[in-house]
């Protein structure tokens, strides 16, 4: 069976996360480990704007700022994708 990856939109986000846990919400769970690692490691230092202390009481705004946090850790660079950047670059020298 194939997996169901998930682009790391707004919308998939944010229904993985603050969604209902339903089997098919745990099926793309596993199937997103990555995604779902970056939703735990920002939740772990996320401040809502709002104050809110639960995700109970998240905002939109609240849930949009969550998202684009996971969004930006998603993308940001690992250490060693920079390190190949940086030999690569290297190597065109």
């Amino acid at each position: 069976m194939a997996h169901h990856r998930l682009k790391a939109t707004s919308n998939n986000i944010s229904s993985l996360w603050f969604g209902a846990d339903t089997p098919i919400r745990q099926y793309k769970i596993k199937s997103n480990p990555e995604l779902w690692e970056a939703c735990q490691r920002v939740n772990l230092v996320f401040k809502a704007p709002s104050g809110a202390s639960s995700t109970e009481h998240y905002t939109k705004s609240d849930k949009s700022a969550f998202v684009r946090a996971v969004q930006e850790k998603l993308y940001q660079p690992t250490t060693s994708r920079r390190a190949y950047y940086y030999c690569r670059q290297l190597e065109m020298i």
